[in-house]
């Protein structure tokens, strides 16, 4: 191997190091609203699968892949809200029978959480709100989602309104 083709190699596998240090090791984000919008992501080899159906119908499906920045402003997002402190579940006091479930797995070197919820969302302290109505901090959340896919919807109609404050 010539030193320019040994010098290309090695600066190819730092950049693949360095990509692959921003991309987790695992991830995978629902939002399920009540017979209307679900959004599915799933991370699979560097590539994200992301699915979007409403009432049992496929409305998109498509691959995106990422790129390094997108991957560190997500990960930003992450820590800006904190979503290491979050609760592993979040339910409201009251029972309701209809309405959104959510979940969000990550995992990178040296941080991860499992969290989920039903009609009910973090605060900016990571206790479960009192009115079941998305807070700003999960808003943020979905918002930085939306980033990552490149723009492709993560919350419903309904919700699309309100995006983050």
């Amino acid at each position: 191997m010539t030193h320019t083709a040994f010098t290309t190699f090695l600066l190819s596998a730092c950049v693949a190091a360095a990509v692959s240090a921003e991309v987790p090791a695992k991830f995978e984000a629902q939002i399920d609203h009540f017979e209307h919008d679900r959004y599915a992501v799933e991370l699979r080899d560097a590539s994200l699968s992301y699915r979007h159906t409403r009432g049992g119908e496929v409305v998109a499906e498509a691959k995106i892949t990422p790129t390094a920045a997108q991957w560190r402003e997500f990960r930003k997002a992450l820590d800006g809200v904190d979503v290491w402190a979050w609760q592993r579940s979040y339910q409201p006091e009251e029972t309701v029978f209809d309405g959104t479930t959510w979940s969000l797995s990550v995992r990178y070197a040296d941080r991860s959480v499992f969290t989920s919820g039903e009609n009910c969302y973090p605060e900016a302290d990571a206790r479960p709100c009192v009115a079941g109505l998305r807070t700003p901090r999960f808003m943020r959340l979905e918002s930085a989602l939306e980033t990552l896919l490149g723009g492709k919807s993560f919350r419903s109609a309904d919700h699309a309104a309100t995006k983050e404050p």
